[in-house]
């Protein structure tokens, strides 16, 4: 097991933010894992297309934490929600980079925004994960 830390990401306003490199980090993140559960980098992003999302937040508030080891930003999880007193939905995603799996990172990340979720009472969690070993129902 490998000392990490988890943490709640301050979306940076802009590229010049001072969390615009952690921000950054979080998108390779993003990145590397979804390429590899896709088999293909056809969806990668850059920070900067990404971020406009991330600030959006009227109808669909969104967080990010992610977690560090030595400093540097190893896994990302989100937490995305709906705007609305009767929704009970939340949307979660936990990605850690290959090298730090089977770690605890990515079960810390869950745990993190599955608490977020009980403690704002939402009760339909949808995961949204990628994976190479995933079976294609044809």
């Amino acid at each position: 097991m490998s000392d990490f830390s988890i943490d709640e990401l301050i979306i940076p306003a802009t590229p010049n933010a001072p969390s615009w490199p952690d921000f950054e980090a979080a998108t390779r993140v993003r990145n590397i894992t979804e390429a590899e559960g896709f088999g293909t980098n056809d969806l990668q992003y850059s920070a900067a297309v990404l971020l406009p999302g991330w600030l959006n937040t009227k109808y669909d508030p969104k967080r990010m934490f992610v977690a560090r080891v030595g400093g540097a930003v190893v896994g990302r999880a989100a937490y995305e929600t709906l705007q609305g007193p009767n929704d009970d939905h939340a949307w979660l995603i936990a990605q850690v980079l290959p090298a730090w799996r089977n770690r605890g990172i990515g079960t810390a990340l869950a745990d993190r925004v599955e608490l977020l979720a009980a403690t704002e009472n939402r009760h339909e969690l949808i995961v949204y994960t990628v994976s190479a070993d995933a079976r294609v129902n044809a």
